[in-house]
């Protein structure tokens, strides 16, 4: 339907546009042919056609002005639809097309606008849902794990602790998520040296420390960050890193690259990377690059998103990208305007 009514619409404009031109063409003939029957009349031949050069001159100009007004005001409504479109493409909903035009492009406007409307709705309903059911879950879970430990040691027991710990790590990080996104939790700003902050995290790993380097950092760099967030951020791809190359000898590695006031941290892994077809849908909510969804390869797919919410947070950047000879990822942190 909608389809229809952009062809519609389209055939409409070049009808009108054709319209302008033919208008226009016309009037030209019909001014030269008037002053060219003038032109015998005139004691001055000569005369009459420079006057008649000038005037076509002035009229080609005087009308390619009108007609570009009358052009650019026709298109005007697609140009609003075009940029609204791709800005939803990127995912941002909060846009409206303000079309009064009571034709087809402005039956198409109120379509795309409903359209948002319902999508918007959709996603807060979805939202919802999924943080009314983790919070109903918390509940059976604590007391599946008080029933757990009355359990005597066993295989069985070891297993079923396994799961209800994995439930546990999906419904925090669902909840996180909610939060940041909702604003309930807010970073707390503060003056972070970076040198401290990496060497926190990578201490958590220390079962793991030789297959972690980090690159010599300046001790006087700072960045204004929470710090128990960004932590988040880093354990959650350092581990990544860690996980994704465990086949590969040699260690991920660490760096600090400061340019004018942005200072960036770079984690790089020999692992296997990620198709480039899948990058643009990493940081999507339970989105996994195996499709199989095998806990053998990876979590729940909450990792990067709450790492992506955290970054929109401070403001600061994450992206991923594979080496240009395909042996392994690269995550940059970029953090901007520090002193």
């Amino acid at each position: 339907m909608k389809n229809k009514l952009i062809e519609q619409k389209r055939r409409s404009i070049l009808f009108k546009i054709f319209g302008v031109i033919l208008i226009f063409t016309i009037s030209v003939i019909f001014v030269v042919l008037a002053f060219w029957g003038l032109v015998d009349e005139q004691p001055n031949p000569m005369y009459a056609h420079l006057h008649l050069l000038i005037t076509v001159i002035i009229l080609i100009i005087t009308g390619s002005i009108v007609a570009s007004f009358i052009i650019r005001k026709i298109l005007r409504p697609l140009y609003i639809l075009n940029k609204a479109v791709e800005e939803v493409g990127k995912g941002n909903l909060n846009q409206t097309i303000q079309i009064n035009s009571k034709d087809e492009l402005g039956k198409l406007a109120i379509a795309f606008n409903q359209m948002i409307f319902d999508l918007k709705k959709m996603m807060l309903a979805r939202d919802q849902l999924l943080l009314d059911v983790s919070h109903e879950l918390r509940t059976p879970i604590t007391r599946a794990k008080l029933a757990l430990e009355m359990m005597p040691d066993s295989a069985e027991k070891d297993s079923l602790a396994g799961d209800l710990k994995e439930m546990e790590i999906m419904i925090t990080e669902m909840l996180e998520s909610e939060r940041l996104k909702n604003g309930i939790i807010t970073p707390t700003l503060a003056p972070t040296k970076v040198v401290n902050l990496l060497q926190k995290v990578v201490d958590e790993f220390s079962h793991k420390n030789n297959r972690i380097v980090i690159y010599p950092i300046a001790s006087d760099l700072n960045i204004n960050i929470d710090e128990s967030l960004i932590i988040t951020v880093l354990r959650n791809l350092i581990d990544n890193s860690l996980k994704y190359s465990s086949s590969q000898p040699k260690p991920i590695e660490i760096s600090v690259i400061r340019h004018d006031q942005d200072i960036t941290i770079q984690i790089e892994d020999f692992g296997q990377g990620i198709p480039e077809d899948k990058l643009p849908f990493v940081f999507e909510p339970f989105y996994r690059v195996d499709q199989s969804r095998s806990r053998n390869t990876g979590g729940y797919g909450l990792g990067l998103h709450l790492c992506k919410r955290i970054m929109d947070l401070h403001g600061a950047e994450i992206k991923l990208q594979n080496k240009r000879d395909s042996s392994g990822l690269i995550v940059t942190l970029t953090f901007r305007n520090n002193s």
